[in-house]
């Protein structure tokens, strides 16, 4: 008897399962978002460590399933992998990063009974459906159906239930994912939950540091209101339940643990909303937040407005493709380039303003390259907040790093200052709305104080600038890569300087912007090939080392990459890197060499540029072998290869895709062969640009013959003036590399 009950049980509860997903899932047949789905990178396949939950794009909320503490072979930094048990769901969460993780906190666990320890209350997870503003599974272990809609600053959940006597709602205070998930070091200074189950409403607080870019702690303010009276309710501590406390303030012993809870009596197929809002600045703002965001507890309105709203975003983007994959891959992309950094105009916590606060860089090192030159064409008001949020943050917090994270700057930058490059592709796309003489100020700084090298000791800056002393940086933790990178920034905020007309400025970091070849190492031989970026000592003398030794993150001079890694990366010098390399022909030779014999990472940061260089060497026919290459090895329906890091890898595939790709901080463009017989770019202006291309094929990957807004164009290089006001693009494809462009 009791089998069949149970039977029965699960089979109702599937039956709510597929009624409730032909509501909050029905997409027209035109829609773009059914193209999205946010499960892929979410798993150990190729570790993009994508987070599945859903947000808005930009948004500052981002809940999403918590899952098992990291092993030795896969820890997702998002706090969830596919396939393991979740314990409940997180409000906060960082997508396709590295290092530590960050948030995780404010755990929801839907459960029968009332289990709060941290290892007690896990559930085989089934049936996800994963969309950019939508989010449903199973929880098996209790037979409890989650749904998430997220609006920018809140969330709604919505539980389907069971017949029960004991459904509850269990909330964790105090779980997150660098410490539970992750496992790494961090410190709770202030953890507070209180819960009014006659206003039904939970309210918690957190000052928390951990997590990468862990420089300072960070405040969150949480609120949460449930939709119908518990029949009982009360706070937790450890494994203890406290019914007679409606409040509880952590001791900060080390694992003790705080939450809250509450049990209903449910029938079958009832369902139970949960709506949820995050400050970072007060309380007064998460109960704003929530009041205006969510009126009532109408999930399907907010989700239909979720719709709504990634609908208008992915149609920026228009790709013709008879292939369901491709499009799966595409859309999915597009939407990780919209995840971070996040927009919290008006939550800063540390200092009154009316400028834009754009927050979660996690970092700029990867996402000035790909991702900020995508949203200069489609988003241009991403670009111009995100600077002038800069120049806010300059104001008045004193620096501006590669990193800020929760409102938090770290002091480590992973190169140069890089923020520099951003604010040139700004200016070089016409970005309107910027304060240019404030953004220059921003740039001045950091070409005269801030081109600082790290100390052997890590997390320490030394207090001289060796780039400007020297013209490099001896011997150190990223000091060849950092010395380039510096270069770039160099140059970036000469252009800037040319611009605003300020000759003398342009003049003298133009020059710099040459320090570059002070590590060229003309005697460095490898694999057959002689002169190599190298490394010098404190007295500048070069050292021995092997040229193709991949190096790690932080403690070596090539920070993620080896010589013939960084031989490459020269931005802004392709022609006097050629001649090094003994011209036009010796060069295209060496490259095909160093990708053949898996020389370099073409898909890390480093060498996102490098297959271009082909171009200017006279070569976009090797150039356009080596992409269609890196967009078959590196992207599928699980993922890409290594980190999303922020939508940079993303944002690689979204222009590569295309057709084109950005030399980020300038104003030129590469072509390269599509995958797509036609695809229209909405700009930021309203006017459209449209991609058409003859012959798409397997094997058609070289560009045959080319046309710019109905002008025969023989170049692999254009202009961001050529497609600012929109225009046409008209290619045709070979099987067989010929003279175009060369």
């Amino acid at each position: 008897m009791k089998n069949i009950f149970l039977f029965l049980l699960s089979f109702l509860t599937l039956l709510c399962f597929a009624q409730s997903k032909k509501s909050s899932n029905t997409n027209p047949a035109s829609s773009l978002v059914q193209y999205v789905d946010t499960k892929i990178g979410a798993n150990s396949i190729r570790e993009s460590n994508c987070v599945i939950g859903p947000q808005m794009p930009f948004g500052s909320i981002n809940p999403s399933p918590q899952g098992t503490p990291k092993t030795k072979k896969w820890g997702n930094t998002s706090g969830y992998e596919m396939g393991t048990p979740v314990r409940g769901f997180g409000q906060l969460h960082v997508s396709g990063t590295g290092g530590s993780g960050k948030y995780g906190h404010f755990l929801v666990s839907p459960q029968i009974g009332i289990s709060v320890g941290a290892e007690e209350h896990y559930s085989p997870i089934r049936f996800e459906n994963t969309q950019p503003h939508y989010f449903k599974a199973y929880l098996e272990k209790y037979a409890v159906t989650t749904e998430i809609a997220p609006t920018h600053h809140s969330a709604i959940y919505r539980f389907t239930c069971p017949e029960s006597d004991s459904f509850s709602l269990v909330f964790d205070a105090t779980q997150s994912v660098p410490t539970d998930i992750l496992l790494s070091k961090s410190t709770i200074y202030e953890n507070t939950v209180e819960i009014d189950n006659n206003s039904q409403t939970i309210k918690a607080k957190i000052k928390f540091k951990g997590g990468w870019g862990g420089d300072a702690p960070y405040t969150l303010y949480f609120v949460g209101q449930y939709s119908k009276t518990s029949i009982a309710s009360g706070v937790w501590k450890n494994k203890e339940l406290l019914k007679d406390l409606t409040s509880i303030a952590r001791d900060n012993k080390e694992g003790e643990r705080i939450g809250s809870y509450s049990l209903f009596k449910t029938k079958a197929g009832e369902q139970i909303c949960l709506k949820v809002a995050i400050s970072f600045k007060s309380f007064e703002n998460a109960s704003q937040y929530l009041a205006s965001e969510i009126n009532g507890f109408d999930f399907e309105k907010v989700a239909a407005k979720g719709l709504e709203t990634w609908e208008a975003q992915l149609n920026k983007l228009k790709i013709e493709t008879s292939s369901i994959d491709q499009k799966k891959i595409f859309y999915t992309a597009l939407y990780h380039s919209m995840v971070m950094p996040r927009d919290r105009t008006g939550d800063n916590p540390k200092w009154e303003s009316t400028a834009p606060y754009w927050d979660d860089h996690f970092a700029v090192w990867d996402t000035w390259r790909t991702l900020f030159p995508l949203h200069s064409l489609i988003n241009p008001k991403v670009v111009q907040g995100t600077v002038q949020s800069f120049i806010d943050r300059y104001k008045h917090n004193g620096i501006v790093k590669d990193a800020f994270v929760a409102g938090v700057d770290m002091t480590n930058e992973q190169g140069g200052n890089n923020i520099d490059n951003i604010i040139a592709e700004a200016y070089a796309k016409k970005i309107s709305g910027i304060d240019w003489k404030a953004a220059y100020q921003v740039l001045l700084f950091h070409a005269e104080k801030d081109r600082l090298s790290l100390s052997t000791v890590y997390g320490k800056l030394k207090p001289e600038s060796e780039y400007i002393k020297n013209g490099w940086i001896p011997n150190g933790w990223n000091s060849t890569s950092t010395t380039q990178e510096f270069a770039y920034n160099d140059f970036c905020i000469a252009q800037v300087a040319k611009g605003l007309g300020l000759q003398n400025d342009y003049e003298k970091y133009l020059k710099r912007s040459n320090n570059w070849q002070n590590l060229w190492d003309s005697s460095r031989t490898d694999k057959g090939y002689k002169g190599f970026i190298g490394i010098r000592d404190s007295s500048g003398k070069f050292i021995d080392f092997d040229p193709a030794k991949i190096y790690g993150s932080w403690r070596y001079p090539f920070y993620e990459g080896s010589s013939w890694t960084y031989s490459y990366f020269t931005p802004h010098g392709f022609d006097n890197l050629i001649a090094l390399m003994g011209g036009k022909t010796q060069f295209a030779t060496r490259l095909d060499f160093a990708l053949k014999n898996k020389l370099i990472d073409f898909g890390n940061e480093p060498s996102f540029l490098t297959l271009r260089a082909f171009n200017h060497a006279g070569r976009p026919d090797l150039a356009s072998y080596w992409i269609n290459y890196a967009l078959n090895k590196n992207y599928d329906l699980s993922g890409v290869t290594g980190n999303d890091d922020s939508g940079a890898m993303s944002s690689w595939y979204i222009f590569s895709a295309l057709g084109f790709f950005p030399n980020a901080g300038q104003d030129i463009y590469y072509l390269n062969a599509p995958l797509y017989p036609k695809s229209e770019i909405t700009l930021g202006n309203g006017k459209k640009l449209t991609i058409t291309t003859k012959n798409v094929g397997e094997k058609n990957i070289y560009i045959k013959s080319c046309k710019i807004n109905g002008k025969g164009w023989n170049s692999p290089i254009f202009h961001h003036a050529d497609i600012a006001n929109g225009g046409t693009i008209e290619l045709e494809l070979s099987d067989v590399a010929g003279e175009w462009g060369k």
